[in-house]
């Protein structure tokens, strides 16, 4: 405990000792840990979180070396949640660490949120699994944020933090509000969802369309110093949560 105490001693300066005693009983589940969610992952190992839970299905391409913490040139196809496991122990060998290499899904989600902890970040790209996700949490009473898109852009400034139904310019967020009031009974008319997100309103660029359907271009690219932010906005957003509420 005295190494622990000693390491994070700059986390106790900021947070006091009751919030650094806070944030080493929390436990975080991290869904999805690609651009922001990696990034999320480290910001929350590195700030005495003492105990997370990753979930993500994929393996790493070296293609996401331009966004994710866990890609190096020795990475390509292992497991994400095996390296940015043994990346995150490396920093603080006392985390307590569960990983689980799936995908969630409508079939599957109440068995692997039967004892999810109370804090959560969600960070996938799938708007239809974002929207189930989102919305069994919200109604088991989680504290959650969500990440929007981040993807074309290269402004971090233009990042933000809001509720969901305020959200402006942001095409991933603005897909995940439509789906949330079509599909589950979540309020309109502008009416507060209770959704913290986080969002950009910087307009994405794409691709020349020759050089992502004949070419080696994806539609539009991604660039680390707006995703790993979007990681820190919502890291921050959870810790103030911890140390609020415990």
């Amino acid at each position: 405990m005295e190494d622990i105490r000693r390491n994070f001693r700059g986390i106790r300066a900021v947070y006091g000792e009751e919030g650094f005693e806070a944030l080493q009983a929390a436990e975080v589940m991290i869904v999805g840990i690609g651009g922001v969610g990696s990034w999320l992952a480290e910001a929350l190992c590195r700030s005495a979180v003492g105990s997370l839970v990753l979930i993500d299905s994929d393996r790493i391409e070296l293609t996401n070396v331009n966004r994710q913490s866990h890609t190096t040139s020795k990475t390509g196809g292992l497991l994400k949640t095996e390296v940015l496991g043994e990346r995150l122990k490396e920093i603080n060998p006392a985390l307590k660490l569960r990983t689980l290499a799936l995908r969630l899904s409508s079939e599957n989600i109440d068995e692997v949120m039967a004892d999810a902890p109370l804090y959560v970040g969600e960070a996938i790209d799938d708007v239809e699994a974002k929207a189930h996700l989102c919305s069994y949490l919200y109604k088991h009473h989680h504290e959650f944020i969500v990440s929007g898109g981040a993807g074309g852009r290269a402004d971090p400034r233009r990042l933000a933090l809001g509720d969901l139904s305020q959200a402006k310019g942001d095409a991933l967020i603005a897909r995940l509000r439509y789906l949330l009031r079509r599909d589950y009974d979540f309020p309109k008319g502008g009416e507060f969802m209770n959704i913290p997100c986080t969002y950009s309103s910087e307009k994405p660029v794409y691709s020349p369309k020759d050089s992502y359907v004949s070419g080696d271009l994806p539609a539009f690219g991604a660039c680390m110093t707006v995703t790993a932010s979007a990681g820190l906005l919502m890291a921050s957003w959870l810790m103030r949560r911890i140390v609020a509420r415990d």
